[in-house]
């Protein structure tokens, strides 16, 4: 609305006389500026979708328009009485339009997002849920309930991929409870075998160390240890034996010999890392079992370089991500075994750095809950065979062999990765719901009846200064009284704890003659006059039967805290004995699987033997029939040289 300076003045001069001047200054009011005050029925409401437009007809022709913010929404005048109004982002403006006669018509703009295709992408991909899809101003909100944490999760990003920002999503969405957590239980097992198997063949043969027939001499491959011949003193020359190999002959006559080298070794490691896991749904978890090593690294250049270290990894590492789909798991798992390698390290500016022996497989899978599955395959296999022999006579066929020598050796290293995931309950205790046994208490508690209460105090405790409180005297002590026919007694009896009194506070005669016969509560008359204590003796004696009584009280008290604790303690016995009996069920079912695990092995090993024999024994019986035939062939040309030769020989 435009109001101009001058009619403004006007007004306030006539608003001086009263209800007639301003109702003057109204109409004056109305008459300069042309058009009447907006009220609030007046204002139009209009709703639009970010990225749709709308046409406001306006019924006047339109002499200007003003928009409150043009980020949400933006305003095009396409004729004289219609405005185009496009939806950019979520919000809510003013648009004002005035008219050439002055009038303006206000209108409230609000832009929403589109939500309909996010709802029913929700319905489609999320079938049985319960997801309400809302939109609230810049923001998503989405809100119900869901069976699984993973859905949850997964709604919230299909939302997010409706506005500029993940943050820009409200989550309000409400896990159902169920039996099941959203936590993972993860059960692995590593296994490395590794096998190794050598075979050494080779023969020597020497003279002794003054020859034969003044002959020294001997074969070698160098391959294995051979003997030496010692010429330091030639009066008395010595064989020198480094090893005596395998066997060893000597023919002290002729001063011939040999030594034969043949040794076959086989050799078997198992390693097992057994570790276990739990991660939530969704959630990275790792583990490593192995150490660090490390590892310079030169920073810097020129005289200024100075070394730093950085520690490198390796040992047993799993890492893996479970998700929660029902009662099945998919598992995104990253097992790796690494060792240091020595043999291939470097030496660097007298560092020394090894090398890693890396074995790692990556997969994703999905299992049930409780079911294995194993990673196998992962082989390391190192052959390594040599052969010397010396030349021309190392070729001859079976003789050659006398002067060949072989080390064969073959290493073969396999590892085995066994992962069981399983589903976690709200109320499960974990891998075993028994803990571990508690080692023995280092001194035993003390039986309450052998225990003694604390002694009274030898002195009465002196009252305060103006406080008037009396002394209260220690408990009389029990005084010991033996009769000829009783034993010892330790309780006190009315006659000693008034002899006790008396010597402590002596006063006038403590004993009085009645002068009537007292009458015994049956209604009978004792023989003999009854005896009358004085107030204070009978206090005493008072007190010391409440003292009593008090004892027999604590008496009873520790007894039956004793006896609360013993069955407490058995209580504690039995639940012990129990765990201890779970325990050894749990510990003889492992046993027997890993017994069963070890027969199949070793009936696998036996098969694999039966077959490797089986085939040494083809390759003998080849070998063989390859020496029948070349021994046959041999005869064959020494017939036909010898037949040759008497035919020559003939005249």
């Amino acid at each position: 609305m435009v109001i101009r300076d001058r009619a403004v003045e006007r007004v306030r001069l006539t608003g001086r006389t009263g209800r007639v001047g301003r109702l003057w200054a109204v109409i004056l009011l109305i008459a300069l500026s042309g058009s009447w005050p907006i009220a609030a029925a007046d204002v139009e409401k209009v709703s639009l979708m970010v990225g749709r437009s709308t046409v406001i007809d306006t019924g006047s022709a339109i002499q200007r328009l003003s928009l409150t913010s043009d980020d949400v929404a933006d305003a095009l005048v396409t004729s004289s009485a219609q405005v185009l109004v496009h939806g950019k982002t979520p919000g809510t403006i003013s648009m004002f339009v005035w008219d050439r006669a002055g009038a303006i018509r206000r209108y409230d703009v609000t832009v929403a997002r589109d939500l309909s295709p996010l709802a029913s992408q929700v319905r489609d991909l999320f079938p049985g849920e319960r997801i309400t899809v809302d939109g609230n101003g810049r923001s998503i909100v989405i809100s119900g309930t869901v069976s699984t944490k993973f859905i949850a999760d997964k709604a919230v990003e299909v939302a997010a991929g409706y506005v500029a920002k993940k943050e820009d999503v409200v989550n309000l969405l409400q896990v159902q409870d169920a039996g099941a957590s959203d936590q993972v239980l993860l059960q692995v097992r590593f296994a490395e075998v590794s096998r190794s198997a050598i075979t050494e063949l080779g023969s020597s043969f020497f003279t002794g160390a003054t020859g034969y027939k003044d002959v020294i001499g001997r074969t070698s491959t160098q391959q294995f240890a051979a003997p030496d011949f010692d010429n330091s003193d030639k009066n008395n020359p010595k064989l020198v034996f480094s090893d005596f190999l395998n066997l060893f002959l000597f023919d002290a006559k002729h001063q011939l010999g040999t030594v034969i080298k043949a040794m076959q070794s086989r050799g078997q490691f198992q390693s097992l890392a057994e570790p276990n896991l739990v991660a939530e749904s969704g959630k990275e978890a790792s583990f490593l079992a192995g150490g660090e090593f490390p590892v310079p690294i030169a920073q810097g250049s020129g005289s200024n370089v100075a070394i730093t270290v950085q520690y490198k990894e390796f040992g047993i590492r799993l890492s893996f991500t479970p998700i929660i789909r029902g009662t099945r798991v998919h598992l995104k798992v990253r097992p790796e075994v690494s060792t240091l390698d020595f043999a291939n390290g470097v030496v660097l500016q007298g560092f020394r750095i090894p090398a890693l022996s890396t074995r790692r497989t990556e997969t994703e899978l999905e299992l049930e809950d409780g079911q294995t599955f194993a990673i196998a395959g992962l082989l390391n296999n190192q052959t390594n065979s040599t052969l010397k022999k010396i030349p021309g006579i190392g070729d001859i066929p079976i003789l050659g062999l006398l002067f060949q020598s072989k080390a064969a050796q073959k290493d073969q290293t396999e590892l085995v990765v066994m992962i069981t995931p399983h589903i976690l309950p709200k109320s499960s205790s974990g891998v075993t719901p028994t803990l571990p046994r508690t080692p023995e208490s280092f001194l035993a508690p003390l039986p309450i009846k052998k225990t003694v209460e604390p002694q009274s105090p030898a002195f009465p405790v002196a009252p305060r200064a103006g406080t008037g409180t009396a002394l209260v005297p220690a408990p009389p002590t029990a005084q010991v009284v033996k009769t000829p026919d009783t034993k010892e007694s330790a309780r006190p009896t009315p006659a000693a704890a008034a002899a006790v009194l008396s010597g402590l506070k002596p006063q006038g005669p403590t004993l009085v003659q009645p002068s009537a016969p007292v009458v015994a509560a049956s209604g009978t008359t004792p023989s003999k006059p009854a005896v009358q204590l004085r107030p204070e003796d009978r206090k005493a004696l008072e007190k010391a039967g409440r003292a009593d009584a008090e004892a027999k009280e604590n008496q009873a008290k520790s007894d039956r805290v004793a006896a609360k604790q013993a069955v407490k303690q058995a209580e504690i016995q039995k639940r012990t004995n129990e765990q201890e009996k779970k325990q050894q069920d749990l510990v003889a079912r492992e046993q027997a699987k890993r017994d069963a695990e070890q027969a199949k092995r070793d009936s696998a090993e036996a098969v694999k033997a039966a077959q490797a024999a089986a085939r040494q024994a083809e390759i003998d019986k080849k070998q063989q029939k390859a020496i029948n035939e070349a021994a046959a062939r041999l005869s064959a040309a020494d017939a036909a040289y010898q037949a040759e030769v008497a035919k020559k020989s003939q005249p």
